[in-house]
Parts: structure tokens; sequence; C-alpha cells
């Protein structure tokens, strides 16, 4: 299954859902086919997502203004899910293998966020807090 889809205000309406608190990877039921969950408040957030293969999820969670999310991911039953309170914060998701397991929650403003995973089994967390902050996860 090849699907790509950029998901911006005009659209968040329809696909728009409410959580509590941050998301996580751990939140997506395992086996579903595909599932993709977005929710966004503000103005200007922007999330991107491209998944290749089977049983891959992906949620994000968006709220103040100009936060943009990016996510691809290839394989099977690989997870991951981005919460962006605040505004200006980038967070970007590239994994591609067997159940991998990404997430980024930022809250704040002008903070960057990247998680690159390729293999098996992988499992990474990237928490930011205040403004400005950076970090880089890629694991092979």
């Amino acid at each position: 299954m090849n699907t790509h889809r950029t998901i911006g205000p005009a659209v968040a309406l329809l696909l728009s859902l409410t959580a509590a608190g941050p998301l996580a990877a751990a939140d997506l039921a395992p086996g579903e086919l595909a599932p993709v969950r977005l929710t966004q408040q503000g103005v200007g957030n922007l999330a991107s997502l491209d998944q290749q293969g089977r049983t891959n999820a992906f949620a994000s969670s968006q709220s103040g203004s100009a936060n943009k999310t990016s996510a691809t991911q290839s394989g099977l039953d690989n997870s991951s899910a981005v919460t962006q309170a605040g505004s200006d914060n980038q967070a970007s998701i590239v994994q591609d293998g067997l159940r991998n397991r990404a997430d980024i929650d930022q809250q704040g403003s002008l903070n960057t966020a990247r998680i690159e995973q390729y293999g098996h089994d992988a499992k990474a967390r990237i928490t930011q807090h205040g403004n400005g902050k950076t970090a880089t996860i890629i694991q092979y």
C-alpha cells in the first residue's frame, strides 16, 4: 500500500479527533491497517505523511501556530506519534523496518526534533519542553 497525504488546516476538520494529553505510538492499536489520527488547532499547522508497507500507524496533535510535522514510514508495523503545542516547532520521523516506535512531544516554541530508525524493534522518544531546543536520534 502506497499512501501519501499532506494535511493542512483546510482538511483538518475532516480528520479531527480529541486527544487527552500527549500522544504516544503505544496508543495506536497494533495490526490496524495504516491508521492515521490527526488533531489540529490554530493557524498554519502542517502534517505530512508518506507511508509504504502494511500496518504502519501515525498520529499527530498540533495546537498553536506554524508547527510542522513530517513522517515517512516503510516496512511493517511501525508507529509514530507527534504532539506539538506552541509555535514554529518542527518534528520529523523516518522509519524503515519492522516494529519500530517513535514519539516526539514538543511544548514551547522554535524546537526541532528528528528521529530516524532503520532496522527492527527500535524505540525512541524525544521530549522538548521550553524554547529553541534541538534533538536528533538516529538508530540502525
